[in-house]
């Protein structure tokens, strides 16, 4: 090693700290990482992300880290412009800028700083890998998505691009309830009039990822329900390609002119093998278990039973 690449180290290392335990070590390297970190910034596809996502989960990178006052090292934190605190991460030694001033690196499994971040997903917004070239941040939603994925064995990430699940969950449990609790009466007339272009429109909107949108109009299908004088219902169906546990479906949501109140009920694949369950997200974000879906054809009824037993 160059007393030049052995001066870096020490200014990243520190001086004067504490014996380097073996999971500090820097000795990491991640070519293919790399490979597929800077294809990924450049075509910006899901394919390219699911290839990145697969080759990080066997990866090991290196947090930059201070010492506590137990003399434990712990991760550093970035702050973004916005204020939000990531962890950061680098794929190998010579990522980290020499004029660095962290005592030391510690050496961790990307599934474990999934965790570590999800755990912490209260304060931490996300994890950035190579924050002085390829800049890439992953949001704690979606580490946390990936850590449940390896908790159930990996499979979803085979099955489904990671990406696609995460921001597919986060549409049909979050952003479009939300939608509709927020807009009421206008976002129901909006998808009445625009149908499957409303719904596709909505769902590019949520991506965080806007080139990554892998969708089409045709892949939804929007019907309104007149059910009665003060009850309109307006089914989505969901694509059924990229379905796992996270996902629904359909949904659909309620509307009593009357009331003025909304409701929004979701058709969801279960962990159990040919079991749906209905579900309702409510107002405030919440989540209710209406017991097992019946069949595709019995759902409608259903969902007018939930909707006037609780109107009486």
């Amino acid at each position: 090693m160059t007393d030049k690449r052995e001066k870096e180290r020490s200014a990243v290392n520190g001086a004067n700290r504490m014996p380097i335990d073996p999971n500090l070590t820097p000795a990491v390297k991640n070519p293919e990482v790399e490979e597929l970190l800077a294809a990924y910034n450049q075509e910006k596809t899901g394919e390219a992300f699911g290839r990145l996502v697969e080759a990080l989960r066997s990866a090991r990178l290196l947090l930059p880290a201070t010492y506590n006052k137990n003399g434990q090292p712990a991760p550093c934190l970035v702050t973004t412009p916005e204020g939000d605190k990531l962890f950061s991460a680098y794929t190998c030694m010579e990522r980290i800028p020499s004029i660095s001033k962290n005592p030391a690196v510690i050496n961790m499994a990307f599934v474990e700083i999934c965790r570590m971040t999800a755990r912490a997903a209260d304060q931490i917004a996300g994890l950035l890998i190579n924050p002085f070239t390829d800049n890439l941040v992953f949001r704690s939603s979606l580490l946390e998505q990936l850590a449940e994925t390896e908790k159930d064995g990996g499979e979803g990430s085979r099955t489904a691009e990671p990406y696609v699940v995460y921001e597919r969950g986060r549409f049909e449990f979050s952003f479009l309830p939300n939608r509709f609790f927020a807009h009421k009466k206008s976002l129901i007339d909006e998808l009445c009039a625009d149908k499957e272009e409303c719904i596709d429109r909505l769902f590019e909107e949520s991506y965080e990822q806007k080139r990554m949108y892998p969708y089409l109009p045709e892949d939804f299908s929007v019907i309104a329900m007149n059910i009665s004088d003060d009850l309109l219902l307006v089914r989505v169906d969901l694509p059924n390609k990229d379905i796992k546990e996270t996902s629904c479906w359909r949904v659909y949501l309620a509307w009593n002119e009357m009331s003025g109140v909304g409701r929004y009920f979701t058709i969801e694949r279960s962990k159990e093998k040919g079991v749906r369950r209905l579900g309702e997200i409510t107002g405030d974000g919440g989540h209710t278990d209406h017991g097992e879906a019946p069949m595709e054809g019995a759902e409608l009824s259903r969902i007018i039973e939930i909707v006037k037993e609780e109107e009486l």
